[in-house]
């Protein structure tokens, strides 16, 4: 992928809008403000992802910086911004084409019929880069010819075996299994050439979307944005990454590596950052940079820093008091089976040895020191993988606790067994009495399982894993931005809805804030 020259680009956004073309900036070629819709993290559920849609698309009646007390209608963005990840597991064509592009074409069909155009972004994330940005391409990337595909209201439904048996065929036939041309939003036109991009919002303002691929930035894409960066070193730029500097208040290994690659200094130029990645919403300020997480377009949820230390944000949605109770279902969807039965399968085939055939399997021996010798190792390394302990020692102890009570639940559940079971049982009714002990170890086995994610969470140590586990659909959101006409900066609002699919859920204002990067000067100690 070629990057496109900012100035032609600049221009190809401005004859989609219907602005002048020849103007230095979006907002000159407009003559007005330019409204922007900041999404990422879309297309895991397509009933939440239809949601956000519906949220998205809509105007809304919001505060109004310059008058306070006062409101603005805050029309639905000229520019819709994906920030990364747009389907999960994998952004291929095909679930991008069932995840995003038919519920958001279904609610876009649903609304009043509005002839103006408007303008398709995005940058890609880890997930995109799964499919090699095949799919991401395809969604994102401007058409070579003038034709505009049609936009799909029904979905390509297939089986993940079909569509694996399909390739194999085609594989050894030398054919090609067939993908959609194009994946085409209605009302929305995709401008760019490559995944990277430069664009002047105003006379003083720069937008750089960077991609880092899987690794970190190519040398060519490091080149092209550090040239637009230094171009005006008197502008401020508007810095849009597909990985936080900070997550969970502390840097990130990703983000950081992307900020120095580039040479993003905020004692050189004012600089926001905004993001996605993470599943939710985060402002917070450090020296003189802003830096904005808006991860919330659809996929499942992560927890705001529960545990001390960091740094604090300013605003953060879910916040730490929610986190903590959302937390506390985490032990219970496990030990369910409502987050997937990869755990007690696990769990099923450690301890099946120990309690259906009381120790004889293996010897007495065996069933009443190896087994759970075995069983701590087998199940105390991931543990402490999971918990980081390649990043932080101190998540050992943690681990092995767990890992220990695991390991002793078999025995405990054989004692119990045999406290209980009489003497003349015939062999059937043992068989079954062993059973439900089997079934009960796993169950308790894997709720300390989630008890130790849900540890980790809360003493800091990890943040991902237990609300992962969890699942949650809801806190879903996307920045609206107003840059404004006057060039003095940016206006934004974080909306979102915290059930998406609780019947009459309405919108709400998560967060409000104001960039105004000329107010004053730079701090000569401000990093990113």
């Amino acid at each position: 992928m070629a990057p496109d020259d900012p100035g032609v680009l600049r221009a190809r956004v401005l004859e989609t809008l219907g602005g002048d073309p020849t103007a230095p900036s979006l907002v000159e070629g407009l003559g007005r403000d330019l409204y922007i819709d900041f999404v990422a993290d879309t297309g895991d559920d397509v009933a939440v992802s239809r949601a956000v849609a519906r949220l998205l698309f809509a105007p809304y009646e919001l505060p109004d910086p310059d008058r306070p007390g006062q409101f603005l209608i805050a029309p639905r963005g000229d520019l819709l911004f994906f920030g990364g990840d747009t389907s999960y597991p994998v952004a291929t064509a095909q679930e991008i084409l069932n995840r995003v592009i038919v519920p958001w074409n279904q609610v876009l069909a649903d609304l009043p019929r509005d002839a103006r155009r408007r303008v398709l972004i995005g940058i890609p994330g880890n997930h995109d880069w799964y499919d090699g940005l095949d799919g991401f391409a395809r969604m994102f990337r401007r058409p070579e010819n003038a034709d505009r595909p049609l936009a799909p209201l029904v979905g390509v439904r297939s089986s993940k075996l079909l569509h694996h048996a399909e390739w194999a065929v085609q594989f050894v036939r030398g054919g090609v299994v067939r993908k959609p041309d194009a994946l085409a939003l209605e009302g929305y036109t995709p401008v760019q050439s490559s995944s990277y991009f430069a664009l002047r919002l105003t006379s003083q303002i720069d937008l750089l979307a960077a991609d880092r691929q899987l690794t970190a930035i190519d040398p060519r894409q490091r080149t092209f944005l550090k040239r637009a960066y230094r171009q005006d070193p008197d502008s401020a730029a508007l810095v849009v990454l597909p990985d936080p500097v900070h997550q969970f208040g502390d840097p990130s290994k990703t983000g950081t590596q992307m900020v120095e690659s580039l040479g993003l200094r905020a004692t050189a130029r004012q600089t926001f950052v905004l993001t996605g990645d993470l599943h939710h919403y985060e402002r917070l300020q450090k020296g003189e940079a802003l830096h904005v997480i808006a991860g919330g377009g659809g996929a499942f949820l992560h927890p705001a820093r529960v545990a001390k230390g960091g740094l604090e944000p300013t605003s953060s949605w879910p916040g730490a008091r929610q986190s903590r109770l959302l937390l506390r279902d985490v032990p219970w969807k496990l030990a369910l089976g409502r987050s997937g039965l990869l755990p007690h399968l696990s769990l099923l085939l450690l301890y099946a040895p120990q309690l259906l055939f009381d120790g004889r399997l293996l010897g007495r021996f065996a069933g009443g020191v190896a087994a759970p010798i075995g069983t701590l190792i087998a199940v105390g390394i991931p543990f402490a993988l999971l918990g980081g302990v390649t990043r932080r020692k101190a998540v050992l102890p943690l681990a092995l606790g767990a890992a220990a009570i695991v390991a002793l639940i078999p025995g405990a559940a054989s004692l119990l067994l045999r406290a209980v079971q009489p003497s003349n049982l015939g062999a059937t009714s043992s068989l079954i009495a062993s059973l439900l002990a089997l079934l009960a170890a796993t169950f308790c086995a894997t709720f300390v399982f989630g008890a130790l994610l849900t540890l980790f969470t809360l003493f800091g140590y990890e943040h991902m894993q237990a609300l992962t586990a969890l699942d949650h659909p809801g806190f879903k959101h996307f920045v609206r931005l107003r840059v404004r006409a006057d060039g003095t900066g940016i206006d934004a609002w974080c909306v979102g809805v915290a059930d998406p699919l609780a019947a009459g859920a309405q919108p709400e204002l998560v967060d409000v804030f104001t960039w105004r990067p000329f107010a004053g000067g730079p701090s000569p100690h401000g990093h990113i």
